[in-house]
């Protein structure tokens, strides 16, 4: 029988009116006058958190496992949001439970991504200390390997282990010379190094990485299902992120409506899977999103010229090989649930399937990328199953990446020894949505311009030394509408129930201007939240969501 960690034990006898338990790590805990027969323990269920990368909610067609597996025994949030659209700020925002001007991790590249995390309270460390065995496979946050470690100025952190991680496999970015027998990376979905604890490597070349992966969440299940303590498995696929090898169907470049050639990237797939969507996928999910009327759409977006059919072409192919990549992650989300049911962990597991960003094929005039906060790369996939967690059920409550640190810690009796952002959405998974009443802050940056202002929006002069605002475009989302404000002065106001392509830039037209006063104000209450701040209600005029 699996015992409970000690910070699960303690809460359980606190909750009891029990005295204190001490204690290090896992292990049992002892206390001097109590006796705990008589005090009712729930077990720590085990934690199976599958992250994708890059893949839009609608592309949950695409994987029709993970969606009887997951979907139908357990719950789907539909609006389950990535606030920074970007895979090394989300990931962070996973770990720590906090917006990204909280955490600092503004970016895939130096001076942010891997180094600027500070690593040391995470909800790895908080879940070990409260007795699990934490397991990271695959992707970390960008930068691993080749970058210095955390706090250092120089060097690799190739062999580097965070704290809190009791099983390291983590895949390098780069860092091996080329000659090394192990130099794979992260995005080469045919030649993937994994970390070995930090200690050394193991090379994959020639082998598929998503079934490399499910073969290995299988192997992690079946040796930690047979030990007296919860685990935690957080599996990080790379599908259906562009990557390498080039294949000989890829279309590599296109040349646009100006006369430039437009690069086309797209993810590598395995042959028994190409061809597999072309009778079914006829067009790319934003071919046809033409906007009628640009003129009321930042600069940055009404310079972009229209698509050609060269370009349709090209996306429609991305959007195959993509689902391709999702055939691939849905056979080893199957393996993985086989592994928990063979092992006899699954009813006894939280199952978690989501991505750390969406990704845009066409939409708002962007052929292919992330980063903005608009509907096709904030919303991001989210099911899961697991104990006292209904089947079959939807959820339209927000979901945010900040709230997957404290929804786990609160499933496993495990605290989180740094301020959070986000909340717990256990009782909203079990019980059923109690109302969209927080505001979703979004962040973008950087970009070429900075704002003259400090991140609280205070104004700053060209010579003071403060430090400025490096986000390019800050938002808050709330059930109807989307308000954006830009570094470069411009605003965005969509409807979202109205104008679901968001055409329709309200900002400037009659009848909006208490709206949005409402929005601007809310931005301005959130946009250097800490915390509590991060979790206050919305006004309840911008709480009300339409009838669907």
């Amino acid at each position: 029988m699996r015992r409970l960690g000690v910070a699960a034990l303690a809460a359980v006898l606190a909750a009891a009116g029990v005295g204190a338990v001490s204690g290090a790590g896992y292990g049992p805990a002892t206390r001097s006058t109590v006796d705990t027969a008589a005090v009712p323990v729930q077990l720590q269920p085990n934690v199976v958190m599958i992250v994708v990368d890059d893949m839009r909610e609608d592309e949950l067609r695409y994987m029709p496992e993970t969606r009887r597996l997951l979907g139908r025994k357990g719950v789907r949030f539909v609006n389950s949001f990535a606030p920074y659209p970007l895979c090394c700020p989300a990931r962070a925002s996973m770990l720590t439970g906090q917006y990204t001007h909280n955490h600092r991790v503004y970016d895939v590249d130096e001076p942010y991504a891997f180094p600027s995390l500070k690593d040391g309270s995470t909800l790895a460390t908080a879940l070990q200390d409260s007795g699990y065995a934490t397991i990271l496979l695959g992707k970390y946050l960008n930068g691993y390997g080749y970058m210095p470690e955390p706090g250092a100025e120089s060097g690799n952190s190739l062999h580097y282990v965070p704290p809190g991680w009791t099983d390291w496999r983590a895949s390098i970015d780069h860092g091996l010379r080329r000659t090394h027998p192990d130099k794979g990376g992260t995005y080469n979905y045919f030649d993937t190094t994994l970390s070995d604890d930090g200690q050394g490597f193991h090379g994959y070349e020639g082998k598929y990485q998503t079934y490399v992966y499910g073969r290995l969440s299988s192997r992690i299940i079946e040796q930690r299902a047979a030990a007296d303590r919860p685990f935690f498995l957080f599996a990080n696929y790379t599908g259906p992120h562009n990557g390498f090898p080039v294949e000989s169907d890829d279309v590599r470049s296109v040349v646009n409506a100006d006369g430039e050639s437009v690069t086309v990237e797209s993810p590598a797939r395995p042959d028994e899977l190409k061809g597999m969507f072309d009778d079914v996928i006829k067009r790319a999910p934003g071919a046809d999103w033409v906007d009628p009327d640009r003129s009321d759409q930042p600069e940055y977006l009404r310079s972009r010229p229209a698509m050609n059919q060269a370009e349709r072409e090209a996306l429609t192919d991305v959007t195959r090989q993509r689902a391709e990549a999702l055939a691939a992650v849905d056979r080893s989300v199957e393996r993985t649930v086989t592994a928990l049911r063979r092992s006899g962990e699954l009813d006894d597991t939280l199952l978690v399937f989501t991505s750390d960003n969406g990704y845009f094929l066409g939409e708002h005039g962007i052929r292919q990328g992330k980063t903005l906060p608009y509907e096709p790369a904030l919303n991001t996939p989210l099911l899961m199953r697991g104990p006292g967690i209904p089947s079959g059920e939807r959820r339209t409550d927000p979901f945010l990446q900040i709230d997957f640190a404290p929804t786990i810690a609160e499933l496993a009796g495990a605290s989180l020894d740094l301020p959070v952002d986000g909340s717990s959405m256990l009782d909203v998974a079990r019980n059923g949505d109690v109302g969209w009443s927080r505001p979703v802050l979004t962040e973008t940056g950087p970009k070429g311009v900075i704002r003259d202002t400090d991140e609280a929006g205070q104004p700053l002069e060209p010579e003071d030394p403060g430090e400025r605002d490096i986000r390019w475009a800050i938002g808050i989302r709330t059930p109807q509408y989307l308000y954006v404000h830009l570094a470069s002065g411009e605003e965005e106001l969509y409807d979202i129930h109205q104008d679901p392509e968001q055409y329709d830039n309200l900002v400037g037209e009659p009848g909006h201007g208490q709206l949005l006063e409402q929005l601007r104000a809310e931005l301005a209450r959130m946009r250097a939240c800490d915390a509590d701040q991060c979790r206050q209600p919305l006004p309840r005029g911008l709480a009300t969501a339409p009838t669907e």
